[in-house]
């Protein structure tokens, strides 16, 4: 009897060697579950970054947020729309096609104001706003100021700056201040500095002479600096600023850009919603424009200490088309600080790449990472390394004989061996069922999530503008892929 229980013992022991848990000696990683997201505070009030059945995963602590996810993939129905639609604070949207003011400005004016900056349609109110007005004038801050409106004229594309460029930020640093302090009122804005630039060659001596001779000991200091200039260095500098103040030639940018209809400031003192927007077809030209207004309502996060009740939201879509923008790449890492959070979308890694030196510190500075649609190999091998890996066991041999009153094999021989597999492959991430999405949240397990479509949620029905919704960019809304929910 004790030789049965014995070998009862054994076989047991061999069954559990065979068929019990992997030691996960390779890895633990796995996808959270409903438990994961209560506990993470997943549940509760804040900016809408997936859904879980029929509750929104969303996100409330300081940090900011990064999206991967190609064009028409549903970046505005799932996380652009559905946000301006929930967000009780101020926010600053890059709205390339309008479209996220059309369908928003109802529900958003019922929380603050609503600027619209288009130049390019008056029809949207007129609004403006002129950038020589972030000067602060006759102040100690004034040459930090107009020194920064400078640098984000010149030098977009995240390389250190040639000599041409540093001297062509210098001289519109220097013109700037003579603009906006020695210049008539009705004179002070960009297409002026433009003007200045664009003068004969005598025209343009009387201007730095003027300069040459101003009380103001920095403008002064440029002019005389610029007058010892040899004829062909001045002539590439000068060039090299006349072409970054080219988009200002057009008679409705000046008309947008010579009167402001609020301070930048305003983002933290009330709840103001700012759409920034330019036709697609004219991104490319206008691309200072977009850099300009995003930077400049960055920067003013700054100039108040005090945090806002609810953080400014910056939801900056196809954020590579506005070029370089050290406030974006520097800021990332304080922002959060300062009562502001930014949502950069970018189509995928070797955008970010190309665009920002730092890419890497900027992705590592961002409390959520989403990515869905993925569609290049690149990409989808990032997201598969965050992911992590699981250990996963494998059996290879062979049986023979067996107990006659148990009809089992006597030789167990099996090999058994644990290794480590990702939690999903680069392949199998971009195989995922088109509304799905991957999330990952500092402190928790990473997300397998359903994407969020505002036209198709109870929750959003009568906040939108249904007239002039536009859901084209997902695709249909009718496909119910079954999406496996999380446990």
């Amino acid at each position: 009897m004790l030789a049965i229980s014995a070998v009862l013992v054994l076989i047991a022991v061999g069954l559990h060697r065979l068929f019990g848990a992997a030691t996960e000696v390779f890895g633990t990683a796995a996808f959270a579950r409903t438990s994961d997201l209560r506990h993470a505070g997943l549940f509760r009030r804040g900016l809408i970054i997936g859904k879980s059945r029929w509750r929104f995963i969303r996100h409330a602590k300081p940090g900011h947020l990064l999206t991967f996810a190609p064009t028409r993939s549903g970046k505005g129905v799932g996380a652009v729309i559905p946000n301006l639609l929930d967000h009780p604070g101020s926010v600053v949207v890059t709205d390339i096609k309008g479209e996220n003011h059309a369908v928003t400005r109802a529900y958003r004016e019922t929380q603050g104001r609503v600027i619209a900056f288009a130049p390019f349609d008056p029809t949207l109110g007129g609004h403006g706003y002129n950038p020589l007005d972030f000067i602060r004038t006759f102040t100690p801050n004034e040459v930090d100021d107009a020194r920064m409106i400078a640098e984000m004229l010149v030098a977009p594309d995240g390389k250190e700056a040639n000599h041409w460029e540093r001297e062509a930020r210098t001289l519109l640093t220097g013109l700037l201040l003579h603009v906006a302090l020695e210049r008539k009122p009705q004179e002070r804005n960009l297409h002026r500095v433009r003007a200045l630039l664009m003068r004969d060659r005598s025209g343009f001596e009387a201007v730095i002479n003027a300069m040459a001779q101003s009380p103001h000991i920095v403008i002064s200091t440029i002019g005389r600096g610029f007058s010892q200039k040899e004829d062909k260095e001045r002539g590439a500098v000068i060039s090299t600023a006349q072409s970054r103040l080219e988009p200002f030639d057009s008679p409705l940018l000046q008309a947008a850009t010579n009167h402001s209809s609020f301070k930048m400031e305003d983002l933290k003192r009330e709840t103001l919603s700012l759409f920034i927007i330019i036709p697609p077809e004219y991104v490319a030209v206008y691309q200072p424009v977009l850099r300009l207004m995003v930077g400049l309502a960055t920067a003013a996060m700054t100039r108040e200490a005090k945090r806002p009740k609810h953080p400014v939201l910056f939801l900056l879509d196809e954020l590579p088309a506005l070029g370089h923008m050290r406030p974006i790449e520097d800021g990332i890492g304080y922002l959060a600080g300062y009562g502001a959070t930014l949502w950069l979308f970018v189509q995928d890694l070797d955008q970010l790449q190309k665009t920002y030196v730092k890419w890497r510190s900027m992705i590592a500075n961002c409390a959520v990472r989403q990515a869905f649609n993925v569609q290049d190999t690149q990409t989808a091998e990032l997201l598969s390394g965050m992911l992590g890996q699981r250990t996963v066991r494998t059996r290879s041999g062979s049986r023979s004989g067996r107990f006659p009153w148990l009809w089992m094999a006597t030789n167990f021989n099996e090999t058994v061996a644990e290794t480590g597999r990702p939690l999903l492959s680069p392949a199998e991430i971009m195989l995922l069922p088109e509304n799905q999405m991957l999330v990952f949240v500092q402190g928790c397990k990473p997300i397998l999530a359903e994407k969020v479509r505002y036209f198709t949620d109870r929750y959003f029905r009568k906040r939108f503008d249904a007239s002039v919704s536009n859901n084209g960019e997902s695709a249909d809304p009718s496909v119910s892929a079954a999406v496996p929910q999380i446990q």
